[in-house]
């Protein structure tokens, strides 16, 4: 797999979001869950969408993948990046001199991928992943995404203290809100209108540590090397109600997909049931 994804992360950046608007809107006609779930999805959220919409979805959702080996094997895969707005980051770096951390949220939408090699430039970073079940496939993805400033902790508990001893120590951290958690770590509020099980631990990160929240969002420009990053600094802390934390979380999340529908990952089973929920 290593060799792979090193190919991959070869190809120019253009030519890997191509290959993967190719290989995505292809994967979307095949017969299967993933299609359907896409279109149920998309149209669940959107449900006057045209058929061209529905299509660069599925091509973006490609484009999302094919980014994987570029942003995790290349040593420095900022250089040749164009992002805008050049001072994007002076808004987080004022709040991290606040001393108390930074929680960044970005959904699977646009160019995520990019987003903890980005802000690691500025200030060391701890990413949450979900780790798969299998334990070389877990340690094969936290060593390709770790590099220097940026550490990759686990969902689990110790991937958890992790996080919070980033935030102690006023750092970044980075955690994808729209990510499914296990039964017990979670609260059903609604997504779209439709009821999605959603992680409680930003809320009880923010209460350890008073942290601020910033929603944020790597638009992708085009099939190039542009991407345009939206932030939004949450002005108020998360309600110590549970439900009304989740519910206000989702709401910021779909107003991030309302920038650039076309990009979020609808194939992700967003409102699969985790057993014991």
């Amino acid at each position: 797999m290593t060799a792979i994804f090193w190919l991959l992360s070869l190809l120019p950046l253009p030519w890997a979001q191509a290959l993967g608007a190719l290989l995505g809107s292809s994967v979307a006609r095949l017969p299967g869950r993933y299609g359907t779930r896409l279109q149920q999805n998309y149209l669940q959220a959107y449900p006057d969408s045209s058929s061209i919409q529905f299509r660069e979805a599925s091509r973006a959702a490609g484009r999302m993948v094919l980014e994987m080996p570029y942003f995790w094997m290349r040593e420095n895969p900022m250089s040749r990046l164009d992002i805008s707005p050049a001072n994007f980051h002076e808004t987080t770096d004022a709040l991290l001199a606040q001393g108390k951390g930074l929680i960044l949220l970005s959904p699977h939408l646009g160019g995520f991928e990019l987003l903890g090699p980005l802000f690691a430039q500025y200030s060391p970073s701890t990413v949450l992943f979900k780790p798969p079940h299998q334990p070389w496939l877990r340690d094969w993805i936290e060593r390709m995404r770790s590099r220097p400033n940026l550490a990759m902790a686990p969902a689990t508990p110790r991937g958890v203290r992790m996080l919070v001893k980033a935030l102690k120590r006023g750092e970044t951290i980075g955690i994808l809100p729209d990510q499914c958690p296990g039964g017990g770590e979670g609260d059903w509020a609604p997504f779209f209108g439709k009821p999605a099980y959603t992680m409680n631990l930003v809320q009880r990160l923010q209460a350890i540590s008073g942290a601020p929240i910033v929603m944020v969002f790597a638009e992708r420009l085009g099939a190039s090397c542009a991407y345009h990053i939206h932030l939004k600094v949450l002005a108020e802390p998360l309600s110590t109600d549970r439900q009304v934390a989740a519910a206000h979380l989702n709401n910021q999340i779909e107003q991030l997909i309302a920038r650039a529908p076309t990009q979020y990952l609808w194939g992700y089973n967003r409102y699969k049931r985790p057993r014991g929920a």
